[in-house]
């Protein structure tokens, strides 16, 4: 009986001419879910009971992934499944029970072997389309997860910056795109299913029916007991996969730290090993709890239908049918091998039915997380119509406060500042001042919670937010450079033309780092990092940051925000990476922003920031004539340098 249920199970995933993909479960979160419909983020719990009119669209919105990616692939899965269908029901009851009773009527032996053959010509027929089917669907099926994965992609550039530093929308974006492609299959397989079971059960229910219609109850048996009990195993089996998967983070994360390149120098010199060891052996024991917890009631689940099916079902019906025909004889020969060769796949293709139901029901649960990050109305939106932003004359900051979300301390308060073009601006101040989120603030990848941005005298949301954004160049003191050429990194973007690659050779030179570049096999074209590429560039922490400059000196921007742009640098190189900045950014407008004062000294104003407040503003020599609080950073760093007291 087990090798019959393998032989089923088998025979269902060939129902679609492919395999089924495992779909990925997700790992848990507790997100600040959002109701889509209503935009921007505003909280909702999942719901305990699935509404079956979400469920269902949630399924439909999945299998329209499909459909719009390539319709192919389901009208063959479906051409297939409908004939694999057939073909069964002729192979595994109809064959038996025909070439019986036509034996037993005593027909002549060709009508036997040319009906015998059609069906085993059939069989083959089939299996050559299947293989045909699964060549088609493995060439098509990139074309789906490349779909899905575009419009994740899109949706991951088209939100806000706060959504990915909020660890609950973080999660929902990964598990959306660990589960996507796999979860679209999934409902296409099993709306597959359904078509399967239909003919299956149209067709052996018919010859049942004929035999004694009495056969069909035990087979609804299983079904009853899916209706009774399978959805509340769907939602343990639910939460034991969220619980799962959140402690394997953990001891993923944990793994990570043993084998990454930048975590190899702290856990070879430090005891910071033995701490991740045990956070190891923690996740470990949370698995093993979790398992304890929810396994043994999933075990008893799966035991239950294994009694149903091999008890109840099939033992009963064959001994029921045995009876009937060698001992009442009121059962024909054929009937009985009929009815014992079949009522377990009958059984099965009706269990199957409250299964599908309550498939749609788990599809629809990973399917909302998809639907919650897609869905989501991003609070900074692109407006089409607004218009593009113009040539920036003045940039004013009016009254501008910022509280980031879950906080009650606001991390700017009541900042006027102007900035005229061609102006060079210093921001400086300690760490946590405040200064970062200014720049983020400006470049919109915020919304001020008080006071506004002008551009021109016009809040800059009435811009259109492309538009507005290409106004600036930017280096940020966490750039990244990415494992694509080195040309690639500086321009950030592709298709570069000859003009573009002369650009980027003198851009190079320009932030310090030509003959480093010059230098490697393919130049410009050399890959940064080894990742993909054995002939890739490691570049050092110095290096890498004159490249991310480089993007200024290659850049067109009007406006350009520096971020703490020379923190990798050594003092005299910081010099030299100044001189050729500003002389690159020569006629353009400038932010820089650092805790180092020492690119404070050629900038048209300097803006001392503190606790979110501007303390002190001016030139650098009115600043080093006050005497406050940038006198005394500026002279303690120029000690740091010389031994002795700095000087203005």
């Amino acid at each position: 009986m087990k090798e019959e249920k393998k032989d089923r199970t088998e025979e269902k995933e060939r129902r679609t001419g492919v395999k089924e993909k495992k779909t990925k479960e997700p790992k848990k979160h507790h997100r600040p879910a959002a109701d889509s419909s209503s935009g921007g983020g505003e909280a909702q719990s999942r719901p305990e009971k699935t509404n079956w009119k979400r469920t269902f669209r949630n399924n439909g919105y999945m299998m329209g992934f499909v459909l719009r990616a390539c319709p192919g692939i389901f009208a063959v899965s479906l051409a297939i499944t409908v004939w694999g269908a057939v073909q069964s029901v002729l192979m595994n009851t109809y064959l038996y029970k025909y070439a019986l009773g036509a034996l037993r009527e005593g027909r002549a032996l060709p009508e036997i072997l040319l009906t015998v053959g059609s069906i085993l010509g059939g069989t083959v027929l089939l299996s050559v389309a299947r293989q045909a089917a699964n060549c088609y669907i493995e060439v098509k099926t990139p074309l789906v997860e490349a779909y899905i994965r575009d419009k994740l992609q899109q949706k991951a550039v088209e939100v806000e910056l706060s959504c990915f530093e909020d660890s609950s929308f973080y999660d929902s974006y990964v598990k959306a795109i660990g589960e996507a492609s796999d979860r679209a299959f999934s409902v296409m397989n099993n709306l597959l299913n359904v078509v399967w079971d239909a003919v299956n059960l149209a067709a052996i229910g018919a010859i049942f029916i004929t035999v004694d219609p009495i056969f069909l109850l035990p087979a609804f048996l299983p079904f009853l007991v899916t209706l009774l009990v399978g959805k509340r195993r769907n939602r343990i089996l639910y939460t034991y996969d969220m619980k799962k998967r959140e402690a394997a983070r953990k001891r993923d994360y944990v793994k990570r730290t043993f084998y990454l390149r930048d975590f190899s120098k702290e856990m070879r010199l430090t005891e910071l090993w033995r701490v991740m060891f045990r956070r190891m052996h923690e996740s470990i024991e949370e698995m093993k709890g979790i398992v304890k917890t929810y396994g043994y009631t999933l075990m008893w689940f799966r035991n239950l239908f294994d009694f149903l099916f091999d008890v109840v079902v099939y033992a009963g019906t064959v001994f029921y049918a045995s009876f009937r025909t060698l001992v009442a004889k009121t059962l024909l020969l054929e009937d009985c091998f009929v009815v014992i060769n079949s009522v377990s796949m009958l059984a099965e293709d009706i269990n199957n039915v409250g299964g599908t139901v309550l498939k749609l029901d788990e599809n629809s649960l990973y399917v909302e997380n998809l639907r919650y990050f897609l869905e989501y109305k991003s609070k900074i939106p692109e407006d089409e119509g607004a218009d593009p932003a113009p040539s920036p004359e003045v940039l004013t900051l009016r009254g501008l406060g910022f509280t980031y979300e879950g906080k009650e301390e606001p991390v700017l308060t009541g900042i006027n500042l102007t900035v005229r073009a061609g102006e060079r601006i210093a921001v400086v101040g300690e760490n946590g001042a405040g200064k970062s989120t200014l720049a983020k603030l400006i470049l919109r990848l915020y919304d001020p919670t008080e006071g506004e941005i002008l551009l021109n005298g016009r809040n800059i949301k009435e811009y259109r937010l492309s538009s507005y954004r290409e106004l600036y160049g930017t280096v940020f003191q966490d750039y990244q450079l990415f494992a694509v050429s080195v040309a690639e990194n500086v321009l950030l973007r592709g298709d570069l033309s000859e003009a573009d690659r002369a650009g980027v050779t003198e851009a190079l030179e320009k932030s310090g780092v030509g003959g480093k570049v010059a230098a490697l096999p393919h130049g410009i074209d050399t890959t940064v990092t080894k990742e993909f590429d054995s002939e890739g560039a490691i570049f050092s922490g110095g290096e890498a940051q004159k490249i991310s400059l480089a993007r200024i000196f290659a850049g067109k921007h009007p406006l350009v925000i520096l971020d703490e742009p020379t923190s990798a640098l050594d003092p005299i190189a910081e010099q030299e990476m100044y001189s050729r900045m500003f002389e690159a950014c020569e006629g353009k407008t400038v932010i820089y922003i650092s805790h180092r004062l020492s690119g404070a000294v050629s900038a048209d104003r300097v803006y001392l920031f503190e606790k979110g407040r501007i303390a002190e503003q001016g030139s650098h020599k009115e600043l080093l004539a006050l005497g406050g609080r940038y006198a005394e950073m500026w002279h303690k760093q120029a000690d740091a340098y010389t031994g002795e007291e700095g000087e203005a």
